[in-house]
């Protein structure tokens, strides 16, 4: 090979390295950033659906139609947009249903500033391995695991205190933090 042919190629590969370095990965670009998009499907938890309570807000007055009277805790921490659905389903043999609320703050310090804030109004919180902090508090008739991830504070709520209602609460809480960018 000549000299010439020796640059032709060496300049082609360095071309093909550089366009393949610099051509954006498709899953990149799919990663959910918006909360409904974070929100479990139906059935991604077997026997639970979504049921017909759910809503957006990508404003402070549409927050506050949904969460009337908490509104100005989540503005004062930087809220973006938030969303909330049910799901249906049962526990042992007892319809149940959970709710989640997923609020993006716009960054990891508003986030943790709002965390520390609702943590304060939890009566007897556990600590739980879920997200970048994450906390559950039981009651006998209901259960909710608080967590916060990268920009996202997640809120989940179950109508039921049993030790297998936990669990289910905890299914939803590992699925949601893996869809968390």
């Amino acid at each position: 090979m000549t000299d010439f042919g020796k640059v032709i190629v060496t300049v082609l590969c360095g071309l093909a390295i550089i366009l393949t370095g610099c051509s954006k990965d498709s899953s990149t670009n799919s990663s959910p950033t918006a909360p409904e998009d974070i929100l479990t499907r139906d059935d991604e938890i077997s026997g639970w659906g979504r049921s017909g309570g759910s809503w957006t807000a990508s404003s402070s007055s549409e927050l506050n139609t949904h969460i009337d009277g908490e509104e100005p805790l989540y503005n004062r921490h930087g809220f973006v947009e938030a969303a909330m659905q049910r799901y249906e389903g049962t526990v042992l043999g007892r319809s149940t249903t959970v709710e989640a609320r997923i609020f993006d703050q716009g960054s990891q310090e508003n986030v943790q500033a709002l965390m520390e804030e609702l943590i304060l109004q939890l009566v007897n919180p556990i600590n739980l391995a879920t997200g970048d902090e994450g906390k559950l508090e039981r009651f006998p008739l209901s259960q909710k695991i608080l967590f916060r991830k990268s920009k996202y504070l997640v809120s989940l709520t179950i109508t039921s205190g049993l030790d297998e209602a936990l669990d289910v609460l905890k299914t939803f809480a590992v699925n949601i933090d893996k869809r968390i960018p």
